[in-house]
């Protein structure tokens, strides 16, 4: 049985990397706002508030202000931005986004199975085409280039999204070459993308974070993934190489914070230590967001 003021301990100065709020296109449990105000009563050292059809870092800077927290946000490059969009990552980081996602309700994985996951299926027009970040040669598109080059310009972190396993080794490949220096694997064993074990820890040798979410082990997806599973992949990859976050906020699950709460006591009671969870909710994250951890 996890004691809750452990839980209640971990949970002062961790960061949330990934979580969902209004106002968006999905209803969400809280706002930006009430994110914040959530985080800062737990005790957290910030949070990441993402969607997937808008940037975010504008709204951040606005809840941040209003709350007296910090709260960051970022941008994902799906069709409400226009795609692969380098002005939108422009205008985002100018902003002060501190992450760039990929394509995630719009890339070519997701909209195979789109259905899998009901509550984002429903905001997609039929017929939508999915974003395609390489081209027939297997080689990144052109304008791919230069947003690996303002990722790292800006010392931002770059999330691999909803794009597939071989996609994103071209990518990584690509990012590391263009020097960016802080790359997510975004929940890798979602069942869409289902990373192997091997294939986690391959790119855990080019140091690339396995940013593993709590919403795949809720009904927010048809298939979720048993705490006790999460827990064994994290032991796999190493906890060094892991950031734990929610991509929490939908109306089915409870709020952000609690959903936090929830995946520590999870990860505590399959055997992860606490120093491990200490370095996956507030070191690593610190490190992605080039904070102070």
């Amino acid at each position: 049985m996890v004691n809750p003021d452990d839980v209640s301990i971990l949970m002062k100065d961790s960061i949330d990397i990934h979580m969902h709020t209004a106002p968006d296109v999905h209803a969400r449990s809280v706002d930006d706002v009430e994110a914040a105000m959530q985080a800062k009563a737990a005790g957290m050292k910030a949070i990441l508030i993402k969607s997937h059809h808008t940037n975010t870092s504008d709204r951040a800077q606005v809840a941040s202000r209003v709350s007296g927290f910090p709260v960051f946000g970022a941008v994902t490059l799906n069709h409400a931005v226009g795609g692969l969009n380098s002005h939108a990552v422009i205008a985002s980081v100018e902003m002060g986004a501190k992450e760039v996602w990929m394509p995630t309700v719009n890339s070519v994985p997701f909209l195979k199975d789109a259905q899998s996951v009901p509550a984002l299926a429903k905001a997609i027009p039929e017929g939508t085409k999915g974003i395609e970040i390489l081209n027939g040669k297997g080689e990144l598109v052109p304008e791919l280039h230069r947003i690996l080059e303002l990722i790292a310009k800006h010392g931002i972190a770059l999330g691999t999204g909803h794009i597939s396993p071989a996609e994103a080794r071209k990518l990584v490949s690509e990012a590391i070459r263009a020097g960016v220096k802080k790359i997510l694997l975004t929940h890798p064993t979602i069942h869409f993308l289902n990373y192997s074990r091997e294939e986690m820890k391959g790119f855990a040798k080019l140091g690339v974070l396995m940013e593993h979410d709590y919403v795949v082990c809720t009904k927010q997806v048809k298939t979720p993934v048993p705490p006790k599973a999460l827990a064994e992949v994290i032991k796999f990859a190493g906890p060094e190489n892991c950031i734990m976050a929610t991509d929490g906020g939908q109306k089915i699950n409870p709020p952000p914070v609690q959903m936090f709460r929830e995946f520590i006591s999870g990860m505590l009671e399959n055997g992860v230590t606490k120093e491990e969870v200490r370095l996956m909710t507030a070191e690593n994250p610190a490190r992605a967001l080039g904070l102070k951890a």
